[in-house]
């Protein structure tokens, strides 16, 4: 799983490298993103909180400090706040920003405050399952991405997750936290990268 440390087992192995996803129709482009981590408005938005971490590494198993780390998402509803999502069926958040953007630390560490997003219909009968872009921009490359849950319902029929070489490395299995807000959940997202 995703969610799992990762680390070579030896000074030669390589750490499999996060699979490519689509930038998708919904980068906001229009917005500007938090750069406090929180996308919450404080813990006023709607849905279950979830606290989202992880290091971003070179396939070497060596942090990448300094990268930029952006995530956009919809919103617990199912929306994003895009002039191109017509879901009106899903309400809008006032109180989710839904992009955020951040840097890796020394040891390449990220972390966010967001809630768990829902699945959305792409077209009709197709839907999305429940995911978070992210746009890694380290020295060297860039990687786009996407962060899947486990046992989300449309999983399995997605063409995008199902196009991943590796899609295990893209699904993630939420867990409770304890001490923050009552339902909140917690999860670790490493990204690979080839050098960093």
């Amino acid at each position: 799983m995703a969610d799992a440390a990762i680390s070579p087992t030896s000074t030669t192995a390589k750490l499999p490298r996060t699979p490519p996803q689509i930038l998708g129709p919904f980068y906001p482009f229009m917005l500007t993103p938090t750069e406090s981590g929180d996308l919450t408005g404080g813990g006023q938005a709607k849905g279950t909180i979830l606290y989202l971490s992880g290091r971003i590494l070179a396939d070497n198993g060596q942090p990448v400090a300094g990268a930029k780390v952006e995530i956009w998402q919809a919103n617990a509803a199912g929306r994003y706040p895009h002039p191109n999502d017509e879901n009106t069926e899903a309400a809008l958040d006032d109180n989710f920003n839904g992009f955020a953007v951040t840097k890796t630390d020394g040891q390449g560490r990220y972390a966010f405050k967001t809630v768990r997003p829902s699945a959305y219909p792409a077209a009709p009968g197709r839907w999305r399952p429940a995911h978070i872009h992210f746009s890694v921009t380290a020295k060297y490359e860039q990687l786009v991405t996407q962060m899947y849950f486990e046992g989300d319902r449309y999983n399995e029929t997605d063409s995008w997750l199902n196009s991943a070489s590796r899609k295990d490395l893209l699904i993630t299995d939420p867990a409770p936290v304890i001490g923050k807000e009552p339902g909140a959940q917690q999860v670790t997202f490493d990204i690979v990268l080839t050098r960093g």
